[in-house]
Formats: C-alpha cells, structure tokens, sequence
C-alpha cells in the first residue's frame, strides 16, 4: 500500500513557515470542492461578529479574525498559542443569507461566532445552478444561496500574522 500524503506537511509548505499575510482564492474548476478544505483549514476557529457580515449587492463580506494554522504553534512554558490575523472573506454572487441559531443558546449581534467548517452542497444543485453555501459554527449556521457555475471565495488577510501575546497596540498594516 502506497503511503497516502501528509495533508498537515502539504499546507505547511505551500503557506511557508514565516508570518506572512495570505490571499486565497477558490478556484471554479474542477480544484473547487478541494480548494474548499484548504480554505476551511484556513478560517477554522476564526470569530466574527454577525454585524460584520455585510452585503453589498450580490457580494457577501465577513470581516473575521482567523488563527494562522499554516504557522506552527508557538510553544511557551506555560501555554501555547498560534499567530492570529484580521482577515476578510468575500462571497458572491449572494442572493439570500439566512442565518439559524439554536433556540437553546442565547445569541445577540454582538456575540463572537466562531467558524467551524463551510462547504457547498453539491447535492442541492438545482436546474438554475443555485446552491447553498454553509458557514457553519457551534450551535449557528449562515447559509448563502449563490450562483454555482459563478461562485467567488477570496480570503484575504488585512495584516501579517502575530502573536496576541506579542501584540501592543497595533494597528492594520
């Protein structure tokens, strides 16, 4: 038996090992469903605030703080932590949003979300190649309906990545 890749030292090597801010595009070929689980790997764990999703138009923006799981965790004495980064991610075209929350966890629009995974599903494809797409978080969803053979998901960080421990009073660079 063949050994399979290292999907962990695969991710590692293309993102590179120092902090640096990355731009991630889904591609709308045939890469598309495998782009999608380098993205989710990308903003897995990140926070948003509801109120940060904007729509403008068709196109859906979510301002979002991500941890940089492409950079190695930083190992202290007494605790770990990874690099962090502001970022943007941006979907379109957008023709619905519609977001679901528990009835049993209390939310308010300032309450931090944190992403657990998106994907499309491919198994709702409609004549009209509309599609939803699911960002999905603990005990909350937001599901998008969108154009399929259009779809555009760009990541893109707005600052280099840095500790939080390291972090005076930065601003966006």
């Amino acid at each position: 038996m063949k050994k399979q890749p290292d999907f962990a030292d695969l991710f590692h090597k293309h993102f590179g090992d120092k902090p640096s801010k990355v731009t991630y595009v889904v591609r709308q070929d045939s890469n598309r469903f495998h782009d999608l689980i380098f993205l989710e790997s990308l903003i897995h764990d990140a926070r948003l605030k509801r109120e940060q999703a904007v729509i403008r138009g068709t196109r859906l923006s979510m301002q979002i703080e991500r941890d940089c799981w492409e950079l190695d965790l930083i190992e202290r004495a007494d605790y770990a932590e990874f690099y962090i980064a502001q970022a943007r991610l941006t979907i379109s075209p957008v023709f619905d949003i519609e977001w679901r929350f528990e009835h049993r966890v209390e939310f308010s629009p300032d309450t931090e979300l944190w992403i657990n995974d998106i994907w499309l599903e491919r198994q709702a494809m409609q004549e009209n190649d509309v599609v939803p797409v699911v960002i999905n978080g603990f005990a909350w969803q937001c599901i998008l309906t969108v154009h399929e053979p259009e779809l555009k998901i760009r990541l893109q960080d707005l600052e280099t990545p840095y500790l939080r421990s390291e972090k005076k009073s930065r601003t966006l660079r």
